[in-house]
């Protein structure tokens, strides 16, 4: 009898129940359908890296705008402390006139960002009556010339949040 006993606990010690098994396989099951998809996907963070990339330029900008305190050439795009937004492009245009573009072949630079063609996000200005087409400059103090403070550019991935940067009057930059 009490081998019997010293069988049925050794038996017990030795491995899990059905249950137990059970319960681990559904926390697996559920932690595979809402974690795993975020690695394979770049859904709901491509738009904070390219805040953050925008926030990164536009200081860069507007400090280039407060070393630069010669008269601006048109003819010297180095120069340029302006800021123009399209729907895939942020950053100091190609031409720096009172109709600023980009370039139709993009050449990479430290003033600008272009969004990947994979990716779903759109810049945008916020108030269309505060930033005159899609534009504005930085003076020599830092101070964006919006109509009316704070300029505020919109990033938005499609069906997600909208996210934003903002410019104060001062020249404070920082995400919304």
């Amino acid at each position: 009898m009490n081998n019997v006993n010293n069988l049925k606990n050794t038996r017990l010690n030795q491995g899990f129940t059905l249950i137990e098994l059970i319960i681990v396989i559904i926390i697996l099951g559920i932690l595979s359908l809402t974690v795993a998809p975020k690695f394979f996907t770049a859904k709901g963070f491509s738009e904070y890296g390219y805040r953050t990339d925008v926030i990164a330029k536009l200081r860069l900008i507007q400090l280039k705008a407060m070393q630069q305190t010669q008269a601006i050439s048109q003819a010297d795009n180095s120069y340029c402390h302006r800021v123009l937004i399209t729907d895939t492009k942020l950053g100091t245009p190609d031409d720096c006139d009172d109709t600023p573009s980009f370039d139709s072949t993009w050449q990479d630079s430290a003033t600008k960002v272009k969004i990947a063609d994979q990716d779903n996000v759109t810049f945008s200005s916020w108030d269309e009556n505060n930033i005159t087409n899609d534009s504005f400059s930085f003076d020599s103090m830092g101070r964006p010339s919006c109509a009316a403070a704070p300029c505020q550019i919109t990033i938005t991935i499609t069906g997600e949040q909208a996210i934003s940067v903002q410019i104060e009057s001062e020249g404070y930059i920082h995400a919304l």
